[in-house]
């Protein structure tokens, strides 16, 4: 008797290649889905720095030249839980934390802080409580350097 060798796979072999092909593809999947994620995490927290860079450079600009008053905190427009800064009535940041106060109740500036006359401390606070406030202090100039003592 001649045996033939047949070719070919087992039901076992093609069993265990499918079940390690799932696996990879799940895994690329998972992979896939985290980056994805990630992106627009990132994405979201980088919008955010602009939207205080840009606000923060506004307010010490403003504040340095006495012009704190142009800002106020009103209620968002996008969301009720959160307040929305604005200079002269247009929004600059979207998603301030109000808590369970009227955002015209949310202090942006501490003046005169320490005792020191000018000095504001100016606080950002978001409604997203994963970060830190966001406070820098700004000197009004006005209050530093006198006019009558630069002679030219």
């Amino acid at each position: 008797m001649v045996y033939k060798r047949q070719a070919g796979f087992t039901l076992v072999e093609v069993m265990v290649a499918m079940v390690i092909g799932a696996i990879i593809i799940l895994g690329a999947g998972q992979l896939l889905l985290t980056t994805v994620t990630t992106f627009t995490r990132v994405e979201t927290i980088s919008r955010q720095q602009e939207a205080v860079i840009f606000a923060a450079e506004a307010l010490t600009r403003d504040v340095r030249h006495g012009a704190g008053s142009r800002y106020e905190i009103s209620q968002s427009l996008v969301n009720d839980n959160t307040c929305a800064l604005r200079r002269n009535g247009q929004p600059l940041i979207e998603g301030l934390y109000k808590g369970s106060r009227d955002c015209h109740a949310v202090n942006l500036f501490e003046q005169d802080v320490q005792g020191v006359a000018g000095l504001y401390r100016i606080t950002l606070r978001f409604a997203d409580s994963e970060q830190a406030p966001f406070i820098w202090h700004v000197m009004q100039r006005s209050q530093v350097i006198n006019p009558a003592d630069i002679s030219l």
